[in-house]
């Protein structure tokens, strides 16, 4: 089949999150744009909250790209099926929503590519325009009849040089002041040196999503691509999942950062550990490094060993103060709803994050859909304690699953009354005392996302709350006894049945809890 013109395709979550307000082009897809566009393809790539795709477009392609996650994939589905009946041409789908949930995306596209795909992408495009063996193809999984086949896997590649072409997304070159602040938002680059991470938080994608372990870019490609995007603005994210992981690496990218004197203001992910070398912490200072997002992830002990995250309470207290002393900010991540944790741990965390004057705090309801076993560690929520009520509903702020010692409601409400008090006039005007004026502008800045996102969650209160009638006792524990013979009546109600949804789940048959004895579990002394 000839294929020449390429339409690449990125739609937002249909309710609004943190990212709602940001103009910022998700790496992914501008990469594979890139990619398509460097190897003689007409490509077009539209990315939702900077451009709608046109069906003028769509309607002349030869074949059409989507990137999933979670929280965009019922309208990525339906976009796909609008495509499938109009035209005859293949879909690929690709991001987190398609590595893990492949059945499901099979359901309205033709093939599925896992994990990174710059190398699989070209390589699948290139057999279906050459009559190629599909199945020779490493990566991607897709149907033939009922059965949905998979290929052998595609370790990481080592080198990945590409440098995303923003010019390449409808109409980013054409944003102008007006457009920004009509919306009130707030460009943002993104920029990738490094792949993957050393570590494997059990809760966490990345090793999933970067299967090759932990890699470096060169870094002469990327001062390159950092000179790329220095055309577009000065507000720039490394969207490294751990950008400190080789320590002698950083230090010898962030010197070259320093010399080219870019005057980017530079935000990264980076664990406490980082903190540890203060001639990393000098030069990223120097480097214009404004702001680290830190996964805390808990204040709990038995949750961070639950969590396998390798870091102490005390070690994150050590970290704050020591990014404070080098002038830099903390976006602290906490994710709550562990076995361990309660609604005095979740109050606890708020108080840890205001205490220790963490500039912007993110509450996170822990994901409750993952396969059983992963990446060689065991899930922390069972099966059949998920609650799925559309794929909408998973960005990130819904709770997800049935936590062990507090209704799914109770976890929820928490959430909402913890941005309420991290992001309170009480917090902006301490911010202001402080003279810390960027976290006083970002606690006011992320009030009002909170504000937009807030109204969904607490109509999802109410669903949560019908859901989960019966089957806590009277001291807030699940009696998961009563879950399970819910769950045994109607198969069909959990998620993983939710098979009528999505055929996503691909767990073996599981042995359920035995029936007849109330789950009175509490936290370890």
């Amino acid at each position: 089949m000839q294929i020449k013109k390429i339409t690449c395709i990125a739609l937002d979550g249909e309710f609004p999150d943190f990212a709602s307000r940001l103009i910022a082009p998700d790496y992914g897809m501008p990469l594979i744009a890139t990619i398509l566009s460097e190897s003689g393809y007409d490509v077009k790539l539209y990315i939702e909250h900077i451009k709608s795709p046109e069906w003028d477009c769509i309607l002349t392609s030869d074949l059409v790209c989507f990137s999933t996650w979670n929280a965009n994939a019922d309208k990525t589905y339906s976009l796909a099926d609008e495509i499938r009946r109009r035209l005859a041409i293949p879909i690929i789908m690709g991001g987190v929503h398609a590595t893990y949930f492949p059945e499901s995306c099979l359901h309205h596209c033709d093939y599925v590519v896992f994990g990174e795909g710059d190398e699989t992408i070209l390589e699948l495009i290139e057999a279906l325009a050459q009559g190629g063996k599909v199945e020779e193809v490493a990566g991607i999984a897709y149907r033939v009849g009922n059965e949905v086949r998979r290929t052998a896997s595609r370790p990481g590649q080592a080198r990945f040089d590409t440098i995303p072409k923003f010019s390449l997304i409808e109409c980013y070159r054409r944003m102008n002041l007006i457009d920004i602040l009509s919306e009130i938002k707030r460009p943002v680059l993104t920029i990738q040196s490094s792949r993957g991470c050393p570590f494997k938080c059990s809760f966490c994608i990345v090793n999933t999503m970067f299967p090759g372990g932990y890699r470096t870019r060169d870094i002469e490609i990327v001062i390159r691509d950092l000179r790329d995007k220095r055309q577009y603005g000065r507000n720039l994210l490394f969207v490294d999942n751990e950008f400190a992981g080789d320590r002698r690496y950083t230090k010898e990218l962030l010197r070259r950062i320093i010399e080219e004197n870019f005057a980017f203001n530079i935000k990264v992910f980076a664990r406490v550990d980082i903190t540890k070398d203060d001639e990393v912490l000098s030069l990223m200072r120097q480097a214009g490094i404004t702001y680290v997002f830190q996964g805390f992830e808990s204040v709990q002990p038995e949750t961070l060993r639950a969590y396998n995250k390798h870091q102490t309470l005390t070690e994150m207290i050590a970290a704050i103060q020591k990014l404070h002393s080098f002038g830099i900010g903390i976006w602290g991540s906490f994710v709550l709803g562990a076995d361990t944790d309660t609604p005095e741990t979740v109050k606890s965390t708020v108080d840890f994050a205001i205490d220790q004057k963490i500039s912007t705090a993110y509450f996170w309801p822990i994901w409750g859909h993952f396969p059983e076993q992963r990446n060689g560690y065991k899930t922390l929520v069972p099966w059949y304690r998920g609650i799925f009520h559309g794929w909408r509903y998973c960005n990130g702020h819904f709770v997800t699953h049935f936590p062990l010692n507090m209704p799914p409601s109770k976890l929820q409400t928490e959430i909402i009354d913890a941005y309420h008090a991290i992001y309170s006039p009480k917090q902006v005007l301490q911010a202001l005392k402080d003279r810390r004026l960027n976290d006083m502008i970002s606690r006011i800045w992320l009030r009002y996302q909170w504000e937009s996102i807030e109204k969904e969650v607490r109509r999802y209160v109410s669903f949560l709350q019908e859901l989960e009638d019966g089957l806590y006792d009277s001291d807030g524990y699940l009696c998961e006894d009563l879950l399970v013979e819910r769950v045994r009546k109607n198969p069909r109600w959990t998620f993983q049945a939710g098979k009528q949804t999505s055929e996503a789940l691909e767990l073996s048959p599981l042995e359920l809890p035995i029936p007849g004895k109330r789950n009175t579990t509490s936290l370890p002394a």
